[in-house]
């Protein structure tokens, strides 16, 4: 913003070059009780001027005001879409690929029957990544890499809030049906390595729990050696009856070692 030698201001000026319009001054507002009377004028090249009144002449003239070129229109957002990209905004909801649903703040569109990562925090190589794990409909897939081979490629962290008691776990695993009740003809959770027949643990809907194999009869089911300090059965200590085992054979070591002298004699 400037004046001329009659202390005109400049308001602003105008560019044309092609149909792009720049401004490189903006209006100011001024309160008429600090300020001598002024007229707006616009020049031949557009240019918008505050003019003292003083510098008028005392005979009125006409003043002929060209036409101020048209500034072309520019929406950011049409169709609640950005403009020349797949991203959409609709009543403060964001969402990539589709208009987001009214319930979603963030949604991103993953296609079904396509193996697709559709939200990644990373280097593009390791980090995590969430989308569509198969090529036949859509399941949800998280998949996190590690830095190297020894590093674990994802972390699931529970941290409370403080440290009173409560009967809520900290992280909660749930499997259940579109009606929000429980499973009755699948399982709720798997763990395998890379081998989608073969688990190496499996809990069912009935809550019974396999390792190595699916569970059939058994709460549990183990195919292999189980190793423990003690089993407890209806209160019963296993361990100790072990004990007692080991004591009653004793026992009878010593009995059948003084049966067998008896027979000597």
């Amino acid at each position: 913003m400037y004046a001329n030698e009659n202390k005109n201001i400049l308001l602003y000026q105008i560019n044309s070059e092609g149909t792009d319009v720049s401004f490189k001054e903006t209006i100011p507002i001024f309160d008429s009780s600090l300020f001598p009377q002024k007229i707006l004028s616009i020049d031949s090249s557009g240019n918008i001027f505050w003019l003292n009144f003083p510098a008028f002449p005392e005979t009125p003239q006409i003043v002929q005001i060209p036409e101020i070129p048209e500034i072309p229109e520019f929406h950011v957002i049409e169709d609640d879409r950005i403009r020349e990209t797949e991203i959409y905004y609709y009543n403060g909801r964001v969402g990539i690929s589709r208009l987001p649903l009214l319930n979603y703040k963030f949604d991103i569109a993953v296609p079904q029957d396509t193996l697709m990562t559709a939200f990644h925090v990373g280097d593009g190589k390791h980090g995590f990544s969430m989308g569509n794990g198969t090529t036949q409909g859509f399941i949800p897939e998280i998949i996190g890499m590690g830095s190297d081979e020894n590093d674990a490629g994802l972390y699931l962290l529970g941290k409370g809030g403080n440290n009173l008691p409560s009967s809520i776990p900290l992280i909660i695993i749930d499997g259940r049906n579109a009606a929000h009740e429980k499973l009755s003809n699948r399982p709720i959770l798997g763990i395998t390595s890379g081998d989608y027949l073969s688990y190496k643990l499996i809990v069912d809907h009935e809550g019974r729990v396999g390792v190595g194999k699916i569970p059939e009869i058994y709460k549990m089911e183990v195919v292999g050696a189980v190793q423990a300090d003690d089993f407890i059965i209806d209160n019963l200590s296993v361990k100790s009856l072990m004990n007692e085992v080991n004591e009653l054979q004793k026992e009878i070591d010593r009995l059948g070692n003084i049966i067998e002298l008896l027979q000597q004699k």
